[in-house]
Formats: structure tokens, C-alpha cells, sequence
């Protein structure tokens, strides 16, 4: 009767081993959720689903990242990819930052959004991982972090 229970809990539930690439279980039923629907892209500031789906579409197209910035050792070899692909040094591919690129979004309108969809918490969150919403891939982004769409120029705050 408990391998039963077992069973039934592991193929209602399942886990994220059961998904193939970066995305969580609410990320690929969001991506069936909006099949053929006209999504705008500041529908994933309030959607968390919607909002998690198109980062982890960057992560895994456009190697956004690192998970923890802060993280000299950890990120080490994330830094090292990048700046071969860009053919250069690490310390110049850590200058090219979401929080300095062109399609960082960071007006405040668009903060005040995030802020509230993040809740009671939102302008100490934002504040702190100096978050902006990505113009390219429609999603809060992490200033810190970097992808390999960087363009120079940002971040947008007018």
C-alpha cells in the first residue's frame, strides 16, 4: 500500500529531474499555457511563471549568468567561457554587466512594476540585486549578471 502512495505522489508531482533542459515545471506549463497567445513583454514583471520561463530561455540560448556573481570562485569558469567567446580577458568580460547594457531597462516606471509585483519586499529586493527588466528577452534581470547578447551603452534609465 506505501509503494502505491509512493508511486501515485512521484507521477502527480514529479520533479524537476522529469524536465529536459533549464526549466522548471510552472516555467514549461506557462510555455503551454501561452501557445499562440500574443504576450507582451511586460507581462512577465507581474507573471513570475511567464517572467522565470523567459530567463530560462536566456539561460540556456544566451548563457545568462553567472548564478551567483559573487561568487569569485563558483563563477570562475563562467567568466572564463565568456570572455573566450568575446576574445578577451576575464576582467574585461566582467565589465560587461546587464546593469551597463544597452537593453537594461531601469526607468522608474518600470522599477515601480517590478517593485510591486515583487511585493512587500520589492524595493529592498530591487534595490539589492539591482534589478532592471532585459528589453531583449522580456524579464527581471539582475544587474550583476551578463548574457551573450550584451550591447554596450546601458543601462536604460530615461
Amino acid at each position: 500500500m506505501k509503494l502505491k502512495l509512493i508511486l501515485r505522489d512521484v507521477i502527480l508531482e514529479g520533479s524537476l529531474s522529469d524536465f529536459d533542459g533549464p526549466n522548471t515545471p510552472a516555467a514549461l506549463k506557462k510555455e503551454k499555457a501561452i501557445a499562440g497567445k500574443n504576450i507582451k513583454p511586460y507581462d512577465a514583471i507581474e507573471s513570475l511563471d511567464l517572467n522565470t520561463l523567459n530567463r530560462n530561455i536566456t539561460i540556456k540560448e544566451y548563457r545568462y549568468g553567472p548564478i551567483n556573481p559573487a561568487d569569485e570562485k563558483g563563477s570562475a569558469q563562467f567568466w572564463e567561457d565568456k570572455a573566450k567567446m568575446w576574445d578577451t580577458t576575464v576582467e574585461a568580460a566582467k565589465q560587461a554587466r546587464c546593469g551597463n547594457c544597452g537593453a537594461f531597462n531601469q526607468k522608474p516606471d518600470v522599477i515601480k512594476k517590478i517593485e510591486k509585483a515583487i511585493g512587500e519586499e520589492g524595493t529592498v529586493i530591487a534595490k539589492e540585486a539591482s534589478l532592471g527588466f532585459c528589453e531583449f528577452f522580456w524579464f527581471k534581470c539582475a544587474g550583476a549578471r551578463t548574457c551573450d547578447a550584451w550591447v554596450s551603452g546601458g543601462p536604460i534609465k530615461k
